[in-house]
């Protein structure tokens, strides 16, 4: 299984952590260790949007209590594709 591709979610502390959990589980997300969980599938729209509530949700906290951990974005492979936007 390549690793390097996954996205890793790390909580921290939340006053509505069954909002949190419920999103992580909305996300397709799933538990590796305590309070870290990996996107490691293709996701549908509803897991996006449950993963870009998830962000917002954390965004709105203080501390921001969900730490993400993505793959290196390598931009060159991007470059000859910015043109079409």
């Amino acid at each position: 299984m390549n690793t390097s591709q996954h996205v890793k979610l790390r909580l921290g502390f939340f006053e509505g952590f069954e909002v949190v959990t419920g999103l992580l589980r909305d996300s397709g997300a799933h538990r590796i260790e305590s309070r870290c969980f990996v996107l490691d599938r293709d996701m549908d729209p509803g897991q996006t949007t449950a993963l870009v509530q998830l962000l917002e949700y954390s965004h709105r906290h203080v501390s921001h209590p969900v730490r993400v951990e993505a793959p290196t974005v390598n931009g060159a492979a991007y470059s000859a594709q910015s043109a079409e936007l």
